[in-house]
């Protein structure tokens, strides 16, 4: 092998593992759902071909809306397979998620940015309003 296309391998090998680093610390990347771009006469097909396997044929319906919404569960309001009682469930699920996501928040990020509001902190009564105007936000 010439020193060129050795230099040309090391090269490629090293810009392929930097990209693997990278990909491994970008704490901005995401992770693309499974189900997306999957047709949707496939992802029904496969969801009858689960029930049957696993014997669960009686409740495909249910596993077929789970599939839709797990596959685009922020069109969930335009999934026709949905009713409206669905959607209400749906809806209402979303709203305690937010407020329990909320509520946990609230249990550390005082303390971790130094505004604690715990019995006995100092400016205990300032850094109140200082979270009480962060959770308005």
């Amino acid at each position: 092998m010439s020193t060129e296309k050795l230099e040309k391998e090391v090269a490629k090998h090293d810009e392929e593992h930097q990209r693997k680093i990278d990909l491994a610390n970008n704490v901005q990347a995401r992770i693309q759902n499974p189900l997306h771009g999957i047709s949707k006469p496939t992802l029904l097909a496969q969801v009858d071909d689960f029930a049957k396997e696993q014997g669960m044929e009686d409740i495909t319906y249910i596993l077929k809306k789970g599939a839709l919404l797990a596959q685009n569960p922020k069109d969930f309001e335009n999934i026709e397979e949905l009713d409206e009682e669905d959607k209400v469930v749906i809806r209402r699920e979303i709203t305690r998620w937010d407020q329990t996501g909320s509520n946990g928040a609230n249990l550390s990020f005082p303390d971790e940015f130094g505004i604690s509001i715990a019995d006995g902190a100092p400016n205990r009564e300032n850094n109140e309003w200082i979270v009480g105007l962060i959770n308005s936000g």
